[in-house]
């Protein structure tokens, strides 16, 4: 898939996990014109987006577990509410947990 928007990521209009394709431009114009870009250089591929999975135009998008929008990425804040909840360990299987819990959380 890295292949196919090789030009594109360099560019740094478009980041690209397994299947999840994240498009970000300056304007709206430019947005459509890269969103049709990228819808036409997949279905040359025979390719295709679940339209239910995608969204288009959003200024702010939960990707790879965070949340993106202009110049930020933040913690889902479900996820923060769970890890201010945990109780303070009291032994190191407790840490373990948190930590595996933590991991979990933080890593997508």
């Amino acid at each position: 898939m890295n292949n196919i928007f090789k030009d594109l990521i360099i560019l740094g209009k478009v980041t690209i996990y397994l299947d999840d394709i994240l498009i970000f431009t300056n304007d709206i114009e430019e947005h459509r014109t890269l969103v049709r870009e990228v819808l036409k250089r997949l279905a040359e591929r025979d390719l295709f987006c679940k339209p239910e999975k995608c969204e288009f135009e959003q200024p702010k998008v939960e990707y790879l577990g965070v949340l993106v929008s202009e110049n930020r990425v933040e913690m889902d804040p479900v996820k923060v509410k769970g890890i201010a909840a945990w109780p303070v360990p009291q032994n190191a299987s407790d840490v373990r947990k948190f930590r595996g819990f933590i991991h979990q959380a933080l890593v997508p």
